[in-house]
């Protein structure tokens, strides 16, 4: 388990929207077979009391994006180099769900995934409820080829209500926690080359559902909206 940084740095509550922070993401094709269009709307994008609502939802009225969600990132607004990062969230119900709170290389545009890496820091697909997965991807390491650094948790309860997801990521390794309970930690290897531990560079963060596809499943339109409510992000460094 690896030591937590102490001074914070960034903190988002989603009192509003900030552009200068935020991009949000649209198209039609995603990857995994997704099916989910992404869209920039405030039917899938909602500020409540308890901060940001990401919303996935069915829209019959739609042949070519008949679901529609979120998907917003910090692309070259905020990215970070190490770090201790906290999310407060609160995950979906459903089948055909597949939230995501997690984090690409900011240089994929440049050498592509998963040679830029990735991250996850939470992810769960809704026909598999109450499993949580931490994941690291790379070159040698990726669920394409199924070596991916991966672990994975029941943990019962922990659909309901909010729970803190934090992450610890140092130059010798990353932790993965929640509720301060630590999972796993993933130790940088001696004479790990880029295309195995690419974990040194700047990283952008991601939050999205995402619909259907090959890990998400078949779906369930009676589940919907699928939601995923983030109370909070913290982010601390040295």
């Amino acid at each position: 388990m690896l030591k937590p940084h102490r001074k914070l740095v960034f903190k988002e509550t989603f009192k509003t929207l900030n552009r200068d922070v935020w991009n949000l993401e649209v198209g039609e094709k995603w990857f995994n077979d997704e099916r989910q269009c992404y869209v920039d709307s405030p039917k899938n994008l909602q500020l409540t009391k308890q901060g940001l609502r990401i919303i996935a939802d069915v829209n019959p009225a739609e042949k070519k994006c008949r679901y529609q969600s979120i998907r917003m990132n910090t692309k070259d607004k905020k990215e970070w180099q190490y770090g201790t990062f906290i999310a407060r969230a609160k995950l979906p119900h459903g089948k055909g769900s597949w939230p995501a709170i997690w984090f690409l290389g900011h240089d994929i545009g440049e050498v592509k995934w998963p040679l830029c890496g990735e991250i996850d820091l939470l992810e769960m697909v809704g026909h598999d409820p109450e499993v949580l997965h931490f994941s690291l991807h790379s070159q040698l390491h990726n669920h394409i080829i199924k070596t991916q650094r991966t672990k994975f948790q029941k943990i019962p309860g922990i659909m309901e209500g909010f729970h803190d997801y934090k992450m610890i990521w140092r130059p010798e390794g990353i932790s993965f926690f929640i509720d301060e309970v630590h999972y796993v930690t993933f130790e940088k290897k001696p004479g790990d080359s880029i295309e195995s531990w690419p974990f040194d560079k700047p990283y952008y963060l991601i939050m999205n559902i995402a619909v259907g596809g090959t890990w998400g499943g078949k779906i369930e339109e009676q589940d919907m909206p699928y939601m995923m409510d983030v109370e909070k992000i913290e982010v601390y460094q040295e």
